[in-house]
C-alpha cells in the first residue's frame, strides 16, 4: 500500500469476513482507506475475494462468470459457507452485511446482526451507490473480456451510474430518450409524406374515370327504375288473376259438400248388412264345433268296441300261454338237476384253505421286496436332491462368472462410447492374435482391475485418458505392425506403446509405506489394481504408480511436512497434489493442487482372483456331480431288479386270488340253483280251472261289447243331424253376403262419383295455390327491385312518382328498356373498386395532411427539449471528467508513475 493517506467514503470496505467460502476454512482481511493490492500464486485464492464481494454485495454467479450457482462457492466438504462484508458509515456505526450460502442454493441475509430480505439489502447497497454489476466500478478477473468488449457509449453509461451524480444521470437518459424520439419522428415524418405524395398522383389520375363513372351510373339508375316498374306492372296481373281463381274453388268446395251428404243412406244400408253377415258367420262357428264335437262322441263309442275286442283276445291268449308253460315245466326241473351236479363236482375239486395259505406266502415275499425297493429309492431320492443342490450351486457360480464377465463388456462398452476407433480395433485383435509373434493387449482400461470402484479416480487421475485407451505390445515390430494395418487397411487411427524391458520387481517405493502413514497414507496407486505385468511395467515406467501414494481427509493437514519429504505427487481422499522444487533454490519448494475428478473410464472393476476360484470351485462341483450320477445309476440297477422280482409276486398272488373269488362264486352259484330247482317243483297249474275262469271272463266281455256297440249307433244319428243344421245354414250366410255385395258396389258408384269431384276440387286447389305462390314470387322481385318491403301491397309516394314518368304497358316499359340496355352496352365497362379506391385515398390523404402537421409540430417541440436539457448536462459531464482525470494523476503520482 502507498499513497498519501485520505478518508474513507461512506460505503467503502472495512473488513471482509469470510467460512468455508471457495478455498477458504476461515479468514478474515481489513483493507485499508487507500489502493489495496492483493498478490500470489495461481490458485491461491485472490479471486476467491473478488467473488465474495460481489456475492456479499447482492451480486448473482453470472456476475462473477464462474460457477453458475452459489451453492458451488461452498468449501468442498461443508454444509454451509459465509460472507460477512462491513462497510463504512460517516455518521453512525458501520453497516454489517452477512450473507449464509447453503448447498440447496439458498441465502440467509443479515445487517447489523438482524435477519432482512434481499430486497432491503439491494436497497441498502443502492442508497451507498455500490454497483457490482457495473463493469466500470466492480471488474472481476472473468469480466475483463466483457469489458473490452463495451462500446464508447456503454462505458460513458457505466462511468455515469459508477461516479456522477443523479442529476446528471437523469439528464442523460433523457436526453438519449428525446434523441431516440426525434429520430422516429424524423422517419415517420419523411415516409408519410412518401406515401402522401404517391396517394395525391393516383387519385389525379383517376378523375376522368369518375366522370365517365358518373354517366354509366345515371343510365345504369334509368334502366333499374324501368325494371322496377316492370316487375311492378307484373306483380299487379297476377294478383288479379290469383282473386279470380280463388272465388271459383269456392263455389266448386260448396258442390262437393252437398255431393257427401247424399251418399250418406248408402253406407248406412250398408254398414247393417255387415253386421248380419257377422251375426251369421258366428252362428255358423256354433253349428261347425257342435258338428266336430258329434263326431268325436262316434270316435269314442267306436274305441270302446275295439278295447272290448282286444280284451277278449288278450284272455284267449293268456289260457293258450299257460298250457305251453305247463309242457315245459318237466323239462326245466331236468335242466337244473344236470346243473347242480356239475357244480357240485367242481366245487370239491380244490380246498380252499390251500389257496390261502399259498396266496399268504406270494403276500410275505412282496413285502419283503416292496420294503427293501423303499430303501433304494429312498437312496435315489436322496442323492438326486443332492445333485440338485450342488446344480443350482454351479448355475449359481455360472450366474456370478457371467455377471464378472458382463463387467468386462461394460468396459468394451465404455470404450466404444468414449473412441469408437479404438474399440473397432480390439474387436479386430480378438480375432486376429495369431497374427503376431508377441502379445498385443487391448487398450489399457479394459485391462486394469481396480480393488475398490471407489480408488478408480486415483487412477485416471495418474494416468491420461490418451494412454487408458493406447494399446500395449511386448516389442516393437509387432506394434508397427498393427498399428500399420489399423491405419492402411481399416482408416482408424490409435494409440500403442511398447512394454519396458525394465523387470517389475525393480521398481520400488523411494520411501516405505509404514514411514508415511503417519501422515495418512493407506497405500500406493500400484497397491490399488491389478493389471497383466506388461502393463504394470509401462505405468510404473511413464506414470510411476509405485512411487505416489494415496491418503485420507487426515493427509490435508500435513501438506507441508510432506512436500519437505520428497515426495513430487500423492493423493488425499479428494484432492491431488504435485510439489514443485525450484531449480535455482531447493528450498523454495511449492505445491499445486486440484481436486480429483470422478471415473469415467474404470467404473467398472472385475475380481480376477475371485473368478479363479469360481472357476476352481465349480470344476470341482461337475466333479462331485459325475461321482453322484455314477451312484445313481447303480441304484436304478437294483431298482429294476427287485422291480421284476414284484412283478412276478404280484402275479401270483394274482392267480391265487382268482382261484379263491372263482371257488367262492361257484359256491353261491350252487346255493342259487338249488332253491330254484325247489321253487319250479313247488308251482304247478290247474288246467281245468284255468278253462272255467277263461270262459267266464269271455262271456262278461261281450255283454259289454253288445252295449258299445248300441252307443255307436246313437252317436251316428246325433252327428247327421249336426251336421245337417250346419249345411242348410250356409245357405242363408250366401244370400247375405250377396245382398251385401250389392250394396257395396252402389255405395262405390256414389263415392266415385263424389271422388272425382273431390280430386277436380284438389286440383283447383292447387292451381289456386301456384297462382299464390306466383303473386308471392312476383311481389318478392317487385320488393326487391323497388328495394323496399311492401308490407300494405302499396308503393311509397317518391317511387308512386318516378313511375309516373315511366310508360304505362309492359311492351313500352320492355322497348324502354332494351333501348337504355344498348347504351349502356356502347359505354366502355367502368371498375366499381376504382370509385371505392378513389373515395377511400381522398379520404386518407386529408387524414395524413393533418397527421403530418402533427409530427412536425412534436419535432419541433422535442428539439427544443433537446438544446435545453443539452445545456444543463454538457457542463457536469465536463466537470465529471476533469474529476476523474484529476484522481487518475493523484493515483499513478502516489505510484510514482
Amino acid at each position: 500500500m502507498g499513497g498519501p493517506t485520505v478518508d474513507r467514503s461512506a460505503g467503502s470496505i472495512v473488513r471482509i469476513k469470510l467460512e468455508n467460502f471457495m478455498k477458504y476454512t476461515n479468514m478474515e482481511l481489513r483493507p485499508g482507506p487507500n489502493l489495496n493490492v492483493i498478490v500470489g500464486t495461481n490458485g491461491s485464492g485472490k479471486s476467491s475475494l473478488v467473488c465474495a464481494i460481489c456475492l456479499g454485495l447482492c451480486g448473482t454467479p453470472r456476475m462473477v462468470g464462474r460457477a453458475s450457482h452459489v451453492g458451488d462457492y461452498i468449501r468442498h466438504g461443508a454444509d454451509k459457507a459465509l460472507i460477512e462484508i462491513e462497510l463504512f458509515n460517516p455518521m453512525d456505526r458501520n453497516n454489517i452485511i452477512e450473507r449464509q450460502i447453503f448447498a440447496n442454493n439458498k441465502s440467509v441475509w443479515k445487517m447489523n446482526g438482524v435477519v432482512v430480505s434481499l430486497e432491503a439489502v439491494e436497497k441498502k447497497v443502492a442508497e451507498l451507490n455500490i454497483q457490482v454489476g457495473n463493469l466500470c466500478q466492480f471488474l472481476p478477473q472473468d469480466r475483463v473480456a466483457d469489458f473490452v468488449r463495451m462500446t464508447k457509449q456503454e462505458l460513458l453509461d457505466g462511468t455515469e451510474h459508477a461516479v456522477g451524480s443523479t442529476n446528471m444521470l437523469d439528464l442523460h437518459q433523457q436526453l438519449k430518450a428525446l434523441q431516440n424520439k426525434h429520430e422516429k419522428l424524423d422517419a415517420s415524418l419523411r415516409s408519410q409524406q412518401g406515401i402522401l405524395e404517391q396517394d395525391k398522383q393516383k387519385n389525379s389520375q383517376l378523375d376522368e374515370e369518375m366522370k365517365k363513372f358518373q354517366e354509366h351510373r345515371q343510365a345504369q339508375k334509368k334502366v333499374e327504375l324501368l325494371g322496377q316498374k316492370l316487375a311492378w306492372i307484373e306483380y299487379d296481373k297476377a294478383r288479379e288473376q290469383y282473386h279470380q281463381e280463388k272465388a271459383n274453388l269456392r263455389e266448386d268446395e260448396k258442390e262437393l259438400e252437398a255431393a257427401q251428404q247424399q251418399h250418406q243412406p248408402l253406407r248406412g244400408a250398408l254398414q247393417e248388412l255387415e253386421k248380419q253377415h257377422l251375426q251369421l258367420l258366428q252362428r255358423d262357428k256354433k253349428l261347425k264345433v257342435e258338428a266336430v264335437d258329434s263326431v268325436k262322441n262316434v270316435e269314442s263309442a267306436l274305441a270302446r268296441v275295439s278295447e272290448l275286442t282286444e280284451e277278449s283276445s288278450t284272455v284267449k291268449h293268456d289260457l293258450r300261454r299257460k298250457i305251453e308253460e305247463e309242457a315245459c315245466h318237466s323239462e326245466r326241473i331236468k335242466k337244473y338237476q344236470n346243473d347242480i351236479a356239475e357244480l357240485e363236482k367242481e366245487v370239491t375239486a380244490s380246498s380252499s384253505q390251500e389257496l390261502e395259505d399259498e396266496r399268504n406266502q406270494v403276500q410275505k415275499a412282496l413285502t419283503s421286496h416292496n420294503e427293501a425297493l423303499n430303501v433304494i429309492r429312498q437312496k435315489k431320492r436322496l442323492t438326486e436332491s443332492y445333485i440338485s443342490d450342488r446344480q443350482r450351486e454351479a448355475m449359481s457360480i455360472d450366474h456370478e462368472m457371467k455377471r464378472m464377465k458382463d463387467l468386462s463388456n461394460q468396459r468394451m462398452e465404455i470404450l466404444r462410447r468414449r473412441n469408437k476407433g479404438a474399440y473397432e480395433a480390439a474387436m479386430w485383435l480378438q480375432q486376429n492374435e495369431n497374427r503376431f509373434r508377441g502379445k498385443i493387449y487391448p487398450p489399457i482400461m479394459t485391462q486394469i482391475n481396480v480393488h475398490d470402484p471407489a480408488n478408480a479416480k486415483y487412477v485416471e487421475g495418474q494416468i491420461p485418458d490418451k494412454d487408458l485407451m493406447a494399446f500395449v505390445a511386448e516389442n516393437a515390430e509387432d506394434l508397427n505392425s498393427f498399428l500399420g494395418l489399423m491405419r492402411d487397411e481399416r482408416d482408424l487411427r490409435i494409440n500403442g506403446v511398447v512394454a519396458p524391458s525394465t523387470p517389475l520387481e525393480s521398481f520400488r517405493p523411494h520411501l516405505p509405506l509404514d514411514q508415511i502413514r503417519k501422515w495418512g497414507f493407506q497405500s500406493y496407486l500400484l497397491d490399488l489394481f491389478t493389471a497383466p505385468p506388461e502393463i504394470m511395467k509401462y505405468l510404473c515406467s511413464l506414470y510411476h504408480v509405485y512411487n505416489v501414494p494415496v491418503g485420507t481427509h487426515d493427509t490435508d493437514k500435513y501438506v507441508e511436512e510432506i512436500k519437505h519429504s520428497g515426495l513430487r505427487r500423492f493423493y488425499t481422499q479428494d484432492q491431488s497434489y504435485n510439489v514443485k522444487v525450484s531449480r535455482y533454490d531447493r528450498s523454495r519448494v511449492s505445491t499445486m493442487s486440484s481436486e480429483v475428478r470422478r471415473p469415467s473410464l474404470l467404473v467398472v472393476s472385475i475380481d480376477v482372483t475371485n473368478l479363479e476360484e469360481l472357476t476352481k470351485k465349480r470344476e470341482e462341483i461337475v466333479t462331485d456331480i459325475s461321482s453322484k450320477s455314477a451312484e445313481i445309476q447303480e441304484l436304478l440297477v437294483e431298482e429294476n431288479k427287485l422291480a421284476q422280482l414284484m412283478e412276478k409276486c404280484r402275479c401270483d398272488k394274482k392267480r391265487f386270488q382268482s382261484d379263491i373269488t372263482r371257488r367262492h362264486q361257484l359256491t353261491t352259484v350252487l346255493e342259487q340253483k338249488r332253491r330254484t330247482l325247489e321253487s319250479i317243483q313247488k308251482d304247478s297249474v290247474d288246467l281245468q280251472r284255468e278253462h272255467e275262469t277263461t270262459k267266464n271272463k269271455l262271456k262278461g266281455i261281450c255283454a259289454s261289447k253288445m252295449a258299445a256297440i248300441s252307443d255307436v249307433i246313437k252317436a251316428l244319428q246325433e252327428s247327421f243331424r249336426k251336421h245337417r243344421a250346419c249345411t242348410e245354414h250356409v245357405f242363408d250366410i250366401e244370400k247375405s253376403n250377396r245382398d251385401k255385395k250389392k250394396a257395396a258396389a252402389q255405395l262405390r258408384d256414389a263415392e266415385a262419383s263424389f271422388k272425382a269431384l273431390e280430386t277436380a276440387v284438389r286440383d283447383k286447389s292447387d292451381r289456386v295455390g301456384g297462382f299464390k305462390l306466383e303473386t308471392q314470387r312476383k311481389l318478392k322481385a317487385a320488393e326487391e327491385a323497388i328495394g323496399c318491403q311492401l308490407t300494405a301491397r302499396v308503393l311509397p309516394p317518391a317511387i308512386i312518382q318516378e313511375f309516373k314518368k315511366l310508360p304505362k304497358t309492359t311492351d313500352d316499359i320492355e322497348r324502354l328498356i332494351h333501348r337504355e340496355q344498348v347504351r349502356l352496352n356502347c359505354m366502355l365497362p367502368v371498375d366499381i373498386s376504382l370509385e371505392q379506391e378513389y373515395q377511400q385515398r381522398k379520404k386518407f390523404i386529408e387524414q395524413q395532411e393533418k397527421d403530418l402537421a402533427s409530427i412536425e409540430a412534436q419535432m419541433i417541440t422535442t428539439k427544443e427539449q433537446m438544446e435545453n436539457i443539452r445545456s444543463k448536462w454538457l457542463p457536469e459531464l465536463e466537470q465529471l471528467l476533469e474529476r476523474i482525470n484529476a484522481g487518475f494523476v493523484r493515483f499513478f503520482r502516489a505510484l510514482g508513475c
